[in-house]
């Protein structure tokens, strides 16, 4: 035998230790491989097999006698072993976060546990859902248990409804159809205060442009949106009251609404709201500039029920001023129209029980005068 032939076998049974395990199971005659370098090949002058599990092999085979010849380069395959699983519990999955919202965000994680798991490498996977859509449950890739296991799917998106996101899930060569129930919360609250709510500015005039605000206090909300409210005014029309979704918060706060229109007239504009349970009524009054309601009397003794003489059509009037006087014409106060209201003191002191003057300059040209009486 050659050096170069001597060198080959001795290359050759060190590769031996790198076959595959079925290398043991190989049927053979009395030689598995009598090989002597042929150009760098191995030249088989018996019968038998070599399976290798890595490499290429260059082979020229010839067979005595039927002078067979095989000639080429072998490229091994390798295979790689497919998941399955004998059966998925599709009936005993488990989601962190039970509550699907219609219209709100989610995140959650399906814990699905399997049977019978054969260890192999399984490739991540993405499905929509269908019949309620918005949501995806996502399979990041992983490996399955040699047994029993579990696999744990990502869910998220916004349920565009309420009813059933229906998931068709195919995994480890079975098929799971995961339902999830979509839900819609009714907002509630305790305590609504129609009755105290505020308006800014607080004048509309008929026949104007407004925009401004409306603040409900409320509490004891169940931390759940309200619908949007669009609400066109009654009594008066050409007004409008409208929000976006409100949370009421468990601990309670204000509701703010914006109102925005032009009176067709003066007179009181209503808008009846539904919120939480609750019913609520906001009624403002819409004044016309060009007839003036003055109280004849007040009574500024803290009870809540007229305590403040004012105009509330100067509001409409931004140039305006108001002087007070008392029965000797002596000038007791003085305020800018907007927004003007006397409480009935004079630099912090209770003005008396008594009649008093008043002079409204409207503008540069037209005034109104008249009298009043402060009462306790």
């Amino acid at each position: 035998m050659t050096i170069n032939s001597t060198f080959l076998n001795i290359v050759f049974v060190i590769s031996l230790f790198f076959v595959s395990p079925a290398m043991a199971n190989v049927d053979q005659d009395t030689t598995i491989v009598n090989a002597v370098s042929s150009g760098g090949g191995i030249e088989n002058t018996g019968n038998g097999s070599v399976e290798f599990s890595f490499g290429q092999l260059l082979y020229a085979n010839e067979i005595s006698n039927t002078h067979i010849v095989n000639q080429g380069i072998q490229q091994p395959s390798i295979y790689e072993l497919a998941s399955s699983v004998s059966s998925l519990s599709c009936d005993n999955y488990v989601l962190d976060n039970p509550v699907l919202l219609k219209g709100e965000m989610y995140n959650g994680v399906v814990i699905l546990p399997y049977l019978g798991g054969n260890g192999a490498n399984y490739l991540g996977l993405t499905i929509s859902s269908s019949l309620v859509k918005g949501l995806t449950m996502t399979l990041p890739s992983g490996k399955l248990a040699k047994g029993n296991g579990s696999i744990e799917l990502v869910l998220k998106g916004v349920p565009a409804d309420t009813g059933i996101a229906l998931f068709n899930l195919v995994f480890g060569t079975k098929t799971c159809p995961i339902s999830l129930r979509v839900y819609t919360i009714q907002p509630e609250l305790s305590v609504l205060r129609c009755d105290n709510f505020s308006l800014f500015p607080s004048a509309i005039g008929k026949n104007l442009d407004y925009t401004g605000e409306v603040s409900i206090t409320y509490s004891g909300g169940n931390n759940v949106k309200t619908a949007p409210v669009s609400l066109s005014s009654k009594g008066v029309n050409g007004l409008v009251l409208k929000a976006d979704s409100l949370l009421l918060n468990q601990t309670g706060g204000v509701l703010k609404y914006t109102l925005l229109g032009k009176a067709s007239s003066a007179g009181t504009a209503v808008f009846s709201l539904q919120i939480g349970g609750k019913a609520c009524e906001v009624s403002v009054k819409v004044l016309d500039s060009e007839m003036f309601e003055v109280d004849d009397f007040f009574s500024p003794n803290g009870d809540g029920v007229n305590d403040y003489w004012t105009i509330p059509e100067l509001d409409l009037l931004p140039g305006s001023r108001v002087f007070i006087f008392d029965r000797f014409g002596r000038v007791l106060v003085e305020y800018a129209g907007t927004a003007f209201r006397w409480d009935g003191l004079i630099n912090n002191v209770p003005a008396p029980v008594d009649s008093y003057w008043y002079l409204v300059k409207l503008n540069d040209i037209e005034t109104l005068r008249g009298s009043f009486t402060l009462m306790r």
